[in-house]
């Protein structure tokens, strides 16, 4: 599967690069995680790229065992004054080894989804190596609860038109490998671009 850290860093990096230049418009402009807007996906994965095991179960204790809570915090933490002084904190993430407990799946899918929030809410979609793209769809279609990807997945054949990656038996859902992903996690919208007798079943399942 390779060094799933070192591609989140990739990620990271490539996505401070797209980051620049954005318009005060952009910034506001509302994602699929609504209510959350492109500044607030930015602040979020700051927070992810300050986070260690000690300072998760600290958080949770004192949000009361709530995750939405933890999450609202740490979102408020990093997102403060400008614009840029949030793309700062963001700059400050990039090649680090932090990110949620957990397998380091995790961490690489935040950043590449989220990133993907980001880039297409302003109608930009990101390129992504095939290899990041095949570490991700094959950890996620085998996620339970929260992501629920295994039964998202269940009974369909997901095939990459874009990489070389396929998996399941059934009905088949082919598309782009990233919209894959996105579709996977939960993101019906990402359908659009998909083909196949099983997409009607995936999005039902989104």
């Amino acid at each position: 599967m390779g060094d799933l850290v070192a591609m989140a860093n990739v990620e990271r990096s490539t996505l401070f690069a797209d980051l620049q230049g954005l318009t005060d418009d952009q910034w506001a402009t509302m994602t699929v995680c609504d209510p959350w807007t492109v500044r607030h996906l930015v602040a979020h994965m700051t927070a992810l790229g300050h986070q260690t095991a000690p300072n998760f179960f600290r958080g949770m204790l004192t949000s009361g065992f709530s995750f939405d809570k933890f999450v609202a915090k740490d979102l408020v933490r990093f997102n403060q004054g400008s614009n840029a002084d949030v793309l700062a904190g963001f700059a400050k993430t990039v090649g680090s080894p932090k990110g949620p407990p957990g397998p380091k799946y995790v961490l690489l899918g935040e950043i590449m989804c989220h990133g993907e929030d980001i880039r297409r809410a302003i109608g930009s979609p990101g390129q992504h190596p095939e290899a990041h793209i095949v570490a991700l769809a094959d950890a996620y279609r085998k996620t339970g609860a929260p992501l629920g990807g295994k039964k998202r997945s269940a009974g369909l054949r997901l095939r990459a038109t874009d990489v070389e990656w396929s998996a399941g038996d059934g009905p088949e859902v082919a598309g782009p490998g990233m919209d894959l992903i996105l579709a996977i996690s939960g993101r019906g919208g990402a359908l659009e671009s998909c083909t196949g007798d099983g997409v009607a079943t995936m999005r039902s399942r989104c």
